[in-house]
């Protein structure tokens, strides 16, 4: 089951599943410092009242133009591959769309994001702010710096900026 990330409980579970998702203290990080942000909302998933995924949105700005961040979405180890990151993600999407968003950006996996929508950032002329290769070795290529447009009108253009704590 899919529900909207509530209470100190839910976010200590959250950050279990973000660490054992990836193995690491960045993804953790990244939800401590934006879950309390303005724009910044959480679902996760639940199996027998076990919290075993998480996706984090936080805002995110294209020039003026304030859009969602995408990330971290993790599922832990053991219940990975059985649909609960897509179930998170269209219904962070879907939460997105009822918000009246403009557009969701993220690092990630063209492969796995396209089928949600995600196309390379480029096709709307974003250059990737994580292109070039940073002193600890941080770079992201090109096309896993993707976007989906959720609303119509606004302009995307510009320099593209996360929380700091993405990096």
């Amino acid at each position: 089951m899919i529900v909207r990330l509530e209470g100190v409980a839910d976010h200590a579970a959250a950050i279990e599943v973000e660490r054992a998702a990836f193995g690491g203290p960045d993804e953790p990080r990244i939800v401590e410092a934006v879950r309390d942000l303005v724009g910044s909302f959480a679902f996760v998933a639940e199996d027998d009242g076990e919290i075993v995924g998480h996706v984090q949105m936080s805002r995110a700005w294209v020039g003026e133009t304030e859009v969602l961040a995408l990330g971290p979405i993790g599922v832990i180890p053991d219940r990975q591959r059985r649909g609960i990151g897509s179930a998170l993600l269209r219904a962070a999407l879907a939460e997105a769309a009822r918000r009246g968003e403009v557009a969701a950006i993220l690092l990630g996996d063209p492969a796995y994001y396209g089928r949600f929508g995600f196309q390379p950032a480029a096709v709307h002329g974003l250059a990737n702010p994580f292109a070039d290769v940073r002193g600890d070795g941080f770079r992201v290529d090109d096309g896993d710096f993707q976007i989906v447009v959720i609303g119509h009108g606004a302009r995307l253009e510009g320099e593209v900026r996360w929380h700091p704590a993405f990096g």
